[in-house]
């Protein structure tokens, strides 16, 4: 992914990435210093949990951004999705204020971004990546049966999620987002996750 007009940047101290610029930072510098700094990580291979600061941004802004971001690190089975489209679900009330609508139209791995909202973990099966919101913290253990063995990645924002199933768990620690991976369940699914991506995590889960 390219991202133009970047004027704050991520900066590294004994190989990890010391956070993001904040003052006088609009949302798009923000943004684009967070991306920069999954990017950079990436490139070096460096195995540290990737985080970027929220600072005046909306939390779920960024979050919304990782979302999309992760598609680039992560490969569905043959044929599962549609040549030119990629669609991203939000399953339950959409916590985002629209960050996750705004992704609508954009373009990733050469696929155009549609999203979808559910209300049934039924409907959503055919979705490449699912928001699970935390409306639905009380039914996960009947949205990951529902999903199960289905190339779908999961991706949730709640403590313990990773651990109960979900693919990918992102975490607001002291202001700043960093992301879990259960690799269990995403080989359950078919769906391969780029190893680049698993040495950020914080915590990677096989159970």
């Amino acid at each position: 992914m390219v991202f133009s007009n970047i004027t704050s940047m991520c900066y590294s101290s004994q190989g990890r990435c010391g956070g993001v610029e904040r003052v006088n930072a609009s949302f798009r510098h923000l943004l684009c210093s967070s991306l920069l700094c999954l990017v950079i990580l990436l490139s070096a291979g460096v195995p540290t949990s990737a985080r970027a600061d929220v600072g005046k941004a909306g939390e779920y802004q960024v979050k919304a951004a990782f979302i999309m971001n992760f598609v680039n690190f992560i490969e569905w089975p043959d044929n599962v999705l549609p040549a030119d489209t990629i669609t991203i679900g939000v399953l339950g009330r959409d916590p985002s204020d629209g960050a996750i609508d705004a992704l609508k139209g954009k373009t990733v791995k050469g696929r155009k971004v549609i999203i979808r909202h559910y209300d049934e973990p039924e409907d959503a099966r055919n979705a490449a990546i699912l928001f699970i919101s935390p409306s639905e913290k009380r039914s996960l253990p009947l949205i990951l049966k529902t999903l199960r063995n289905r190339p779908v990645v999961t991706v949730g924002d709640q403590q313990g999620f990773a651990r109960t199933g979900v693919m990918i768990n992102m975490l607001l620690v002291r202001k700043r987002v960093g992301f879990e991976i259960n690799l269990s369940a995403s080989q359950r699914s078919g769906v391969r996750i780029s190893s680049q991506l698993l040495k950020l995590a914080k915590e990677v889960v096989e159970q």
